[in-house]
C-alpha cells in the first residue's frame, strides 16, 4: 500500500515533468513564430529595425531582404541609410536618428524600396532620453521578442523546483527517505 506522501510526490513529479515539457514544445514554435527571416519570407515585407525604439540621436540598424533601389529613408533620419549585402543574404546598414524637429512617443516609418519595385517598412518610435540608471531585462528585440515564452519556461523551471524542494523536506521530516 503507497503512503500519501508517495502519491502527493508523484503527483508533484508529473506536474513538475508536464510544466518542462510544455516549455519545451512552446520555446521552438514561439521562436519560429517571432523569426524575421520566416515572415519575410513567406512575402511579409517588413523592414527589419533594431533598435524599434529610442531617444533622439540613437544609432539604428536597417535590415532588408531584397536589393534596395536606394537607401533606406524616413523623415526621422539624418541621412538615408546605404545598405549593403552581408553573408547572410541580408541588406544591412547603420544610420542615426535626427536629434531635433521629432515628437517623442510618435512613429516614424522607414521604407526601402527594392529594385524589384516592392517595398519594405517598419518604424521607430522617438522616446524621452533615458535618466537613471539602466533597464534589466531579457535584452533587445527587433519585433518585441518571445518575452511571454522565456518567462513561461521559467515559471515553470522555478515551480518545478519548489514543489521538489517542498516533497524533498516533507520526506526528511516524516523520516521516510526511500523512494
Amino acid at each position: 500500500m503507497r503512503t500519501p506522501q508517495t502519491r502527493v510526490g508523484r503527483l508533484a513529479l508529473g506536474t513538475a515533468a508536464a510544466l518542462l515539457t510544455a516549455g519545451a514544445v512552446a520555446a521552438p514554435a514561439a521562436a519560429s513564430e517571432s523569426g524575421s527571416d520566416d515572415k519575410q519570407s513567406k512575402g511579409n515585407h517588413q523592414l527589419s529595425i533594431s533598435p524599434t525604439s529610442g531617444p533622439a540621436g540613437t544609432s539604428v540598424t536597417v535590415r532588408a531582404t531584397c536589393e534596395p533601389a536606394g537607401g533606406a529613408a524616413s523623415e526621422a533620419l539624418r541621412q538615408p541609410i546605404h545598405l549593403k549585402r552581408n553573408d547572410n543574404n541580408q541588406w544591412v546598414g547603420t544610420g542615426q536618428i535626427k536629434r531635433e524637429g521629432l515628437r517623442t512617443g510618435q512613429s516614424y516609418p522607414i521604407r526601402v524600396t527594392c529594385v524589384n519595385g516592392n517595398q519594405q517598412t517598419g518604424s521607430f518610435t522617438v522616446t524621452a532620453t533615458p535618466s537613471g540608471g539602466a533597464s534589466a531585462g531579457f535584452g533587445g528585440s527587433q519585433d518585441g521578442g518571445g518575452y511571454a515564452t522565456a518567462l513561461a519556461v521559467g515559471g515553470g523551471i522555478a515551480v518545478a523546483g519548489a514543489v521538489g524542494y517542498a516533497f524533498t523536506a516533507r520526506r526528511r521530516a516524516a523520516g521516510n527517505h526511500y523512494y
